[in-house]
């Protein structure tokens, strides 16, 4: 396969992988070229960065020619970090590191890019026409836009952006620059990768150099696009990924949250079933420790230091308290980072007045489930578990209901951990934290889960 050809299949791929549809789409685009346990080393410095929320500061830099030096510093420490934590699971080259924080820094910029696309009211289809284009392109275009001289040709712009709107990307300045730069970042990366593979092979076993910095033109180089929305992550990035079992398809998504030093995590049982590997997004893999069918739950293991929620010392919500639900919706398509609503409890019994059930109205999507229910003092007062069908309902009544979501109740939650012997902690409410606050208490804390089977 030619190095043209090649670039085109891993360009697809990886603009796959990071936002337009679940990753098994992106694993199968590179099966032949990449095996299981290839893939999970070349992107790992991306999968850190995604895991923890780093992506927004190195995004941030990337795509703002007025980053200071300050900036540039800390988002050149949160890189290094991450190649650091992949040396401790892989002996890189010099060489083999830098290409994996080029993969880092691009998919970043891809990831938080097609995001605040996403917040700004482009359709999922709109962005998918993106990649269309990037498909599309030819030979001279992919090498126009290798170097930041792209960004003063106006004539070459002008034809991309014309490709972009034939595409679907509504035809307006800001959308069409921000599709400009996933272009740019999609290319890059996969040239990065190609590289990878036609030079350097996998697992090199040269002495391991220092840690590279970002290289010069994340701080010079963009196309116009804004600084991200989602804000950054405090989360550790946990330990080196495990590789991925070759055989097994990524099936499914959901939310869990540490609840216990030990790297104790709770989630759905829903959320496991019929699961023969458990990961985070990182791929580190997770033990599952007990299921409980009966109510929902489940408890995972893995090795982390991230630092656990605490469960609030009371017995059941209270009506109209307030609540901050997180998660990661829709299998992280609406966006790679955490996910964050407010809202109310609304009843403090689920369907059929099951006292193991209560409702809040804070929003939620398929992809929730298992994430936290949080008190304004930071507490853990419950777990998200379903919603309503609105169809059916509709389909009944005549009329749609409005924000009815279901939560597991304390009592189900503690006695389950209880019963695992899990040694949480447990405190009264206090005074309410900030909102911002109180959503990067969740971030640090709530993780994006990985069904393989």
């Amino acid at each position: 396969m030619s190095k043209r050809n090649l670039t085109a299949v891993v360009g697809a791929a990886i603009a796959t992988l990071s936002i337009c549809a679940a990753p098994a789409s992106a694993q199968n685009a590179l099966d032949g070229i990449m095996d299981a346990e290839q893939e999970t080393e070349i992107y790992c410095v991306y999968d850190i960065l995604s895991q923890t929320g780093d992506i927004y500061e190195i995004a941030d830099v990337f795509v703002d020619p007025d980053a200071s030096e300050a900036e540039i510093e800390a988002a050149d420490g949160i890189l290094s970090e991450a190649v650091g934590e992949c040396m401790a699971a892989y002996d890189w080259t010099e060489t083999a590191q830098e290409f994996a924080a080029v993969i880092g820094i691009h998919g970043s910029v891809i990831d938080v890019t097609t995001a605040d696309l996403a917040l700004d009211g482009m359709t999922e289809e709109s962005i998918q026409g993106i990649f269309d284009v990037l498909d599309l392109l030819e030979d001279k275009d992919m090498e126009t836009f290798k170097s930041p001289a792209w960004l003063a040709d106006t004539r070459f712009q002008k034809r991309i952006n014309r490709s972009l709107v034939s595409a679907g990307v509504p035809n307006k300045e800001e959308f069409l620059s921000s599709s400009m730069l996933v272009l740019e970042s999609s290319i890059l990366a996969a040239d990065a990768i190609v590289d990878w593979l036609l030079e350097t092979g996998v697992g090199p076993t040269a002495d391991a150099a220092p840690a590279p910095a970002i290289p010069s033109s994340a701080s010079g180089k963009s196309s116009g696009s804004k600084k991200s929305k989602s804000g950054k992550a405090s989360a550790s990035a946990g330990s080196k990924p495990a590789p991925r079992a070759p055989k097994l398809e990524l099936t499914g998504s959901g939310t869990g949250w540490y609840v216990a030093e030990g790297g104790y995590i709770v989630t759905n049982a829903h959320v496991v079933e019929g699961c023969k590997r458990m990961t985070l997004k990182s791929g580190l893999e997770l033990d599952i420790v007990d299921v409980a069918d009966g109510e929902d739950l489940a408890l995972l293991r893995g090795e982390s230091s991230e630092r656990p929620l605490t469960i609030r010392d009371t017995r059941s919500v209270r009506l109209a308290e307030d609540v901050l639900v997180a998660g990661f919706p829709l299998g992280g398509i609406l966006s790679s980072g955490i996910n964050v609503t407010v809202g109310t409890v609304s009843a403090q019994a689920g369907m059929g007045d099951d006292e193991r059930r209560f409702q809040f109205t804070a929003p939620v999507q398929p992809g929730n489930s298992g994430g936290p229910v949080l008190d304004m003092s930071g507490n853990v007062i419950g777990v998200v578990v379903s919603k309503l069908n609105a169809m059916t309902i509709q389909d009944q009544v005549g009329d749609i209901p409005q924000n009815v979501n279901f939560g597991i109740a304390l009592t189900s939650l503690v006695d389950f951990l209880n019963d695992n012997d899990v040694d949480y902690a447990r405190q009264a409410s206090g005074a309410k934290l900030d909102k911002v606050d109180l959503a990067e208490l969740a971030r640090a804390s709530t993780v994006l889960l990985q069904c393989y089977q």
